[in-house]
């Protein structure tokens, strides 16, 4: 009986460590068509700053919630014109869930969001870092060094 639980434990552990180290290799998709040439999208990526959690977690209410890495997605695939993208936000202290609109969004441009402390709460405000070919990020794998992913536009 001793040897079953901790065999199931040993199990459990090792699928939650084989989830983290599968999610957000690929920017998920903020839209339903997944034929949509990626030559005619843009990308919204959470800036990587050390003390902030960022997570898209919708865009014009189609869900991107990460299962395999507890909400905590970093990136995410969107079409052109209007967006409206929710957040789930943290620190060591707070969880904050705003939402921004970004206006005008143009294929093949990276919209990065970043996370500030005003005081009382966390906000969000997305900078537009142009027309790029590929974006990467660097995803952790406490306790190795984090890893590159990169998302092209062809």
């Amino acid at each position: 009986m001793h040897f079953l639980r901790t065999a199931a434990v040993a199990v459990a552990c090792v699928l939650v460590t084989g989830c983290v180290f599968f999610a957000g290799h690929r920017p998920l998709l903020g839209y339903s068509d997944k034929n949509h040439p990626k030559s005619d999208t843009a990308l919204v990526v959470c800036a990587e700053q050390p003390g902030f959690i960022c997570g898209i977690t919708s865009v014009n209410e189609r869900n991107t919630w990460e299962k395999l890495n507890g909400g905590k997605t970093p990136w995410v695939r969107i079409l052109p014109g209007a967006q409206v993208i929710k957040l789930t936000l943290s620190n060591s202290h707070l969880i904050n869930r705003p939402w921004l609109k970004i206006d005008n969004v143009q294929a093949g441009h990276v919209y990065r969001i970043d996370v500030a402390f005003n005081g009382t709460a966390l906000t969000a405000k997305s900078t537009d870092l142009g027309k790029m070919d590929s974006y990467t990020i660097h995803m952790p794998r406490q306790p190795w060094k984090p890893k590159a992913y990169t998302a092209t536009f062809d």
